[in-house]
């Protein structure tokens, strides 16, 4: 009991004195209180949110130097993730760890379990780039009646950003907080071109860079800004019957692939499960382990020439 207490002091005491956050504040407060003299002196304050990475500033810097982690960042943006960039590479970390944890306890030879790691290492990453493409599927079915709503507004004599302002308090997640966010920065002082490039910088879809392009041609050349919009969303919504045609036609070929690619690991686990002495040499020779990474990577070949075959653009 009386470590306890004396190590909840001893965080209590950091946080009161010895915290770097606190001291900043604590001298604001000092100058603040001592006139308009010495509130000149002070440096001019950032009003720009940025997004943290990390709580501890070391890292943060050790995060920025590191290029490519600024790809997985954007990834986190687009899905409306608020989990922090270094808790989101600590995960992975973590992930990949259990992951060749697993293989070396089974007795895998070096090769698997640096694949298995690596598998489960990116994991995460691939569930986040499903959720964002979850979220800008949403946001291309949401866009049409977003559109005939801010064309409504223009209609009725509203500014434009009063058009966004509806759809942001009217629509759920993604398109209304998205049009809000927007809407927010406009108040600011970004222009509304501005606001929309970084818009569709957050949202990548194509529906969505014909409203932008359309907008900004509008506000140089003239014109009825609600005809124009209106014409953007029965396009819109055109090519979506045209998506729904192709979806049904490329339907059985994507069953098949799936069909194709499901088999195989179904086999391989239910024998593994039923007779497992037999399948032990798959795992445990370097033959049957050389035989057993190369069928993933022509599966793996395969479902991406499949894949091509049945995504038709529009």
């Amino acid at each position: 009991m009386t470590l306890v207490l004396l190590i909840e002091g001893s965080f209590y005491a950091y946080n009161a004195y010895l915290n770097p956050h606190t001291k900043q504040v604590r001298r604001r407060l000092r100058v603040t209180s001592q006139g308009p003299s010495l509130k000149n002196s002070l440096q001019p304050v950032q009003i720009v949110r940025h997004r943290a990475t990390s709580s501890l500033p070391w890292l943060e810097r050790l995060i920025a130097r590191v290029s490519p982690l600024l790809s997985v960042e954007r990834v986190l943006i687009q899905a409306n993730s608020h989990m922090p960039l270094a808790v989101f590479v600590l995960l992975m970390v973590v992930c990949a760890a259990f992951g060749g944890l697993a293989a070396l306890l089974k007795g895998f030879g070096v090769w698997t379990m640096m694949g298995c790691a690596a598998g489960s290492g990116v994991m995460p990453y691939v569930g986040m780039r499903w959720k964002r493409q979850k979220r800008f599927k949403e946001f291309q079915r949401q866009l049409p009646d977003a559109l005939d709503l801010i064309a409504r507004s223009l209609r009725a004599g509203h500014a434009f950003s009063v058009g966004m302002k509806m759809v942001g308090d009217e629509f759920p997640d993604p398109i209304g907080p998205e049009m809000e966010r927007a809407v927010e920065e406009i108040s600011f002082g970004i222009e509304i071109p501005e606001a929309l490039k970084k818009l569709s910088d957050r949202i990548e879809s194509v529906d969505l860079k014909f409203f932008v392009t359309a907008l900004i041609i509008q506000r140089e050349t003239g014109g009825n800004l609600a005809e124009v919009i209106e014409s953007i969303s029965r396009l819109i919504r055109l090519r979506f019957e045209l998506f729904g045609r192709i979806k049904a036609l490329s339907a059985e070929g994507k069953l098949s692939a799936y069909v194709l690619f499901a088999l195989p690991l179904l086999l391989l686990f239910g024998l593994s499960w039923l007779n497992p002495d037999y399948m032990d040499p798959l795992f445990t020779n370097p033959t049957g382990q050389t035989m057993l990474i190369a069928a993933l990577v022509w599966m793996g070949v395969g479902a991406i020439v499949m894949k091509r075959m049945v995504n038709i653009k529009v």
